[in-house]
């Protein structure tokens, strides 16, 4: 079984087309655990955004909070939830391919490189506005990514990320004031592994305005404070530092 988890908080308006992509999966033995942390709507009668015919589907586990955790924090409350083999998140604001799931974890089971499965497998993803609406714009991924070529960017989206519950129960994600999930896959990584990519645009990633890493300043400062988090010294960060900014604008001009 996968348990996908969805951390909500007031994402009313795009919640729903990402619910219906988890439920329209090739993949049916899954469970969808949607952890809403202080929406207002939802906090009013305990599941206000939860009430359409959609919900009722019996793969759907809602767990709602008057109080704002943070998206971090709700994603650790999914995996404590999970009840599956293998954990995937999705951002209530993005979307997945319906044959997502099953092309990861095809590559969970049957890839190997030097004689070792993945430890996470990731995809590519293609870029949406606000509306929904494509923008004619696709990140890619390499097929391999180890903890050293993660330093150097981070390819790895979190909307795309399938990874067994076994491995993750180790680590979880820390809240904090920059990227959590990158901070995690760094972590999950620096022993020795590596993450297998899906080079396809198997997730539709929504850009916002109001991201965190929608300031191109700030996104960066999070990005140090991650190197700092895991351990870098100030002079490794710093060159880590310059890789992240050339790569990023290689990137935003690809």
């Amino acid at each position: 079984m996968v348990s996908v988890i969805i951390p909500c908080h007031n994402n009313k308006k795009t919640i729903d087309a990402a619910v219906r992509s988890v439920l329209s999966q090739t993949v049916k033995d899954l469970e969808l655990i949607i952890v809403d942390n202080g929406s207002e709507a939802a906090s009013e009668d305990g599941a206000g955004n939860y009430s359409s015919e959609l919900y009722t589907d019996p793969r759907i586990r809602l767990f709602v909070t008057d109080k704002a955790m943070g998206a971090a924090m709700a994603r650790n409350k999914g995996i404590e939830l999970s009840r599956g083999q293998y954990i995937a998140f999705l951002d209530a604001d993005d979307m997945w391919r319906e044959d997502k799931l099953d092309k990861q974890i095809k590559v969970m089971e049957r890839y190997t490189y030097n004689g070792e499965y993945p430890i996470i497998c990731f995809t590519g993803r293609e870029m949406i506005d606000e509306e929904g609406n494509s923008l004619d714009r696709y990140i890619g991924c390499e097929k391999t990514v180890n903890y050293d070529k993660l330093l150097l960017s981070n390819q790895i989206n979190c909307s795309s990320v399938l990874v067994r519950k076994e491995d993750i129960e180790k680590y979880m994600f820390t809240d904090g004031d920059f990227h959590e999930d990158y901070a995690l896959w760094l972590e999950m990584l620096k022993e020795g592994g590596y993450a297998a990519g899906i080079n396809r645009p198997l997730i539709s990633y929504r850009v916002s305005s109001g991201s965190k890493s929608g300031n191109k300043i700030k996104s960066a400062m999070m990005t140090y404070k991650v190197y700092r988090f895991i351990g870098l010294g100030i002079p490794k960060s710093m060159v880590h530092m310059i890789s992240y900014t050339v790569k990023g604008i290689k990137k935003h001009f690809a």
